[in-house]
């Protein structure tokens, strides 16, 4: 169906419901990202027009309480699609009473159609934006205006350098000056980002068919304008090709957009667009048929999104990795989080070189990394918490809860598991792969220091190692009750994930052994910390009761009982208990709350049977029906306070073989920007994350399709409410088509190879399509 291809809004919604439907819209090329706000707006309550570059960040200061506070933002670079007309000297400033706008993802364009209410009659208004994925500096818009009476209409496009951040309302009190315009001239605006000092320039070229365009320049702007005679119902087509290119990844910034204003036009990006679309949906597209007809182009939004956040084609040129919100929004200032942990895996199975991208960001901050375990007295190698333009620590020490307006302290830099969601993207990668290139290059580096800041941060008893001062996931426990310390000890995820790392590292040894010893000694990392590596791998902390729960951190389980049902009742939306606490003068470090997923997050990167056996590996002992005592216990703490929590959940439903229980929680998930379930949060831009997250669960947990013990194995469940699913996905090399309808399943490889369907080995020869049955989970 054609409505399975689009995201089409025909309301004139306000405030951030407004926000969200722009952020949705963004239409970019892993380069740029271009917000789908109107052209005629400006930022507003209810509008805020965007363009982001990857990798641009620029950093403020701002005096909060005697206290200067620096801020690093993603930048909003000055305003190319600005639209000015006036209808027989009278400037359209009324709002619109009519509108349509359409995100065709099956052809990668942003259409809007608006009628304007004037004094002699209405104003009909359609654009169409394209983004140039190939020539990913370029991007355009065509406008079409008409009227149903006669007049004369000036039209300006302007290029507005007017410009702040000013997406996220709790951040409109800080600096948000993040540039200044440096010279306007030959259709281009040209700037310098205040403290990064990264120029950039911005062009535009405007031309039509029914008059010449004269430009003007002012100090922070550039106008085109033409002004026309225009019959009744008689159209003005106007077309703009833009173009932006900044000195974060090129010398020749001048000269790129030069030509591409010279060489550009918007019928030749139209139909690189179109082309590049129709190739990319071929192998990308994922097809199911559910019970709830909006899910199948939720689907589509989210490969959509993910791959305009990061491309094969534009991503290995600079040096950028994805933010939580990739290019769409300013929420969390454009940061890097461990966010990549849930798009990596589908990147590398889906655009190789885009997750290599990705990666290669972390392995070129190492140095960064290692100065700031430097700077905390530690060792090795400590990735931040939130990175930007060059690594270091971007968390703040303290944030605002909008509930009580006050300020409170922020631990969560604590989060140390980011380092280790890096080692784990390292290895996605390479097991999906099969490629070593990332570890050979720097990876390995990356991995001997960030062992060595662990291996001399644990300590030891006499019987087991112990780590604290650290974090895991669920941000709604910084610190023990009572107590101005931040950090807490023995976090289980993070113990085991830990425990997993070092074992992988271990393994290396034989697996690229001349690469090993060369970066053990570029790395200091001599035979006694290998040792030692050993050593802690098997004798971690780990507190894991007789019915098999594992407690989330030491002490967790002495913390005080929440009755979560009563405050939903009393409040409605609970998913940020943590600020309904602090409204009532409480605190969720005292209670068994939980944000998300934590002490389970293991199972949905490596699955059950790797945290059982790192478990078991570290001395406990876990009953049978270990994983359902667990699910319950947490699924009953946790508000889900985190969009990838569900998810989270739903990989933990589907190893428990309840696909229905997980394909419950998943739907939310898939549905949550275009929902907004958090209450505006999708103003401030889409949430990646749970984005990759989503995708990952629908093909690795519910097709089965899954890459581990060098070999694909196929272990389909799908949920009952699905009839049909199919996609393409490649493994070491292998290009595989999976299709599913009911107990039946196809697949097709372009080589030869076997495959494990459900626990059996099957040959296929290189495009041959080989059907089966499965009844009961045995291949007949």
């Amino acid at each position: 169906m054609t409505e399975d291809w689009k995201i089409t809004y025909r309301d004139t919604p306000t405030g951030v419901k407004s926000y969200g439907q722009e952020s949705i819209l963004t239409l970019g090329n892993g380069y740029l990202g271009w917000r789908g706000a109107p052209v005629i707006s400006r930022y507003s309550d209810d509008h805020y027009p965007g363009l982001y570059v990857a990798g641009v960040f620029n950093q403020t200061k701002t005096e909060v309480n005697d206290r200067e506070v620096i801020n690093e933002d993603l930048v909003n670079f000055p305003n190319p699609q600005l639209l000015k007309v006036t209808v027989n000297q009278t400037q359209l400033l009324v709002p619109y009473s009519d509108r349509l706008a359409q995100l065709d993802m099956e052809h990668g364009t942003l259409v809007e159609k608006m009628t304007f209410p004037i004094d002699k009659g209405q104003l009909f208004l359609k654009t169409t934006k394209i983004c140039d994925p190939v020539n990913y500096h370029q991007f355009a818009l065509k406008v079409e205006l008409s009227l149903d009476f006669e007049a004369d209409v000036k039209v300006e496009l302007v290029i507005d350098g007017k410009i702040q951040n000013k997406n996220v309302a709790r951040y409109r009190n800080f600096n948000s000056q993040e540039f200044a315009v440096t010279k306007t001239s030959d259709h281009m605006l040209q700037g310098e980002t205040l403290q990064s000092e990264i120029n950039f320039v911005l062009g535009a070229k405007t031309t039509s068919d029914m008059t010449d365009f004269a430009t003007t320049y002012t100090d922070d702007s550039v106008i085109d304008s033409a002004t026309v005679h225009l019959q009744k119902d008689e159209p003005l087509v106007v077309d703009r090709v833009m173009a932006v290119a900044t000195s974060h990844e090129t010398a020749d910034v001048l000269n790129i957009v030069e030509e591409s204003l010279k060489q550009g036009s918007f019928e030749n990006i139209y139909q690189i667009n179109l082309d590049h679309w129709q190739e990319f949906w071929q192998k990308s597209d994922i097809k199911l048929t559910t019970d709830d007809k909006d899910i199948q182009k939720l689907i589509r939004l989210h490969i959509f999104q993910l791959h305009q956040a990061a491309s094969e084609l534009s991503n290995p040129h600079f040096d950028a990795s994805v933010g939580s919100r990739g290019l769409t929004g300013e929420g969390y200032r454009g940061h890097i989080f461990w966010d990549e942990l849930f798009m990596v895996p589908y990147y590398s199975a889906n655009e190789p070189l885009a997750a290599k991208a990705i990666i290669q960001y972390r392995i070129d901050r190492l140095k960064a990394a290692m100065e700031n375990a430097h700077l905390q007295l530690e060792h090795g190698a400590m990735y931040p918490w939130q990175s930007a333009g060059i690594g270091d620590e971007q968390a703040q020490f303290i944030h605002l809860n909008p509930m009580t307006n006050s300020w409170y302290p922020d631990n969560s830099r604590l989060q140390r598991h980011v380092s280790l969601a890096i080692v784990y993207d390292l290895w996605s990668y390479t097991q999906i792969t099969g490629k070593n290139d990332l570890l050979v290059n720097g990876g390995l580096d990356l991995l001997l220091q960030t062992s060595k800041f662990w291996l001399n941060k644990v300590e030891y008893d006499g019987n087991k190692y112990h780590l604290s001062g650290v974090m895991g996931p669920d941000e709604f426990h910084e610190a023990y009750p009572n107590t101005k310390t931040g950090g807490l000890s023995d976090n289980a995820y993070t113990n085991l994930m830990l425990a997993w790392s070092l074992s992988w590292l271990l393994d290396l040894k034989d697996v690229v052994p001349e690469a090993f010893e060369k970066a053990c000694q570029e790395s200091d990392f001599d035979s006694d910390l290998l040792a030692k590596a050993q050593e802690v791998s098997q004798n971690l902390a780990v507190n894991v009761t007789r019915d098999g729960v594992i407690e989330q951190y030491n002490h967790y389980f002495e913390l005080k009982e929440l009755d979560l049902p009563a405050y939903a009742k009393k409040y409605g939306d609970i998913h940020r208990i943590d600020r309904i606490l602090k409204s009532e003068g409480k605190s969720s470090n005292d209670y068994q709350a939980d944000k998300q997923a934590d002490t389970l997050m293991m199972i949905y990167n490596l699955g059950p049977k790797v945290m059982a056996s790192v478990i078991e590996k570290l001395g406990n002992k876990l009953p049978k029906e270990w994983l359902l005592q667990n699910r319950d216990y947490y699924l009953s703490r946790t508000v889900h306070g985190s969009t990838v929590s569900r998810p989270v959940y739903a990989s933990v439903d589907a190893a428990l073989g309840d696909a229905d229980a997980a394909w419950k929680k998943l739907k939310v998930a898939v549905k949550s920007d275009y929902d907004d379930i958090q209450g505006g949060t999708t103003a401030e831009g889409i949430h990646t994350g749970v984005m990759g997250a989503d995708l990952t669960v629908i093909m690795r947990d519910f097709a089965g399709v899954r890459f581990e013990d060098d070999q694909l194995n196929v272990n389909p469940q799908l949920p009952t409410t699905w009839s049909k699913l199919s996609f393409t996905q490649t493994y070491r090399g292998v290009q595989y088509h999976f299709d599913f309808r009911g107990q039946e399943l196809s697949i097709t490889a372009d080589h030869d190879c076997t495959v494990k369907v459900v626990d059996q080995m099957i040959s296929l020869k290189a495009n041959e399509a080989f059907e089966y049955k499965i009844k009961e989970n045995v291949l007949v």
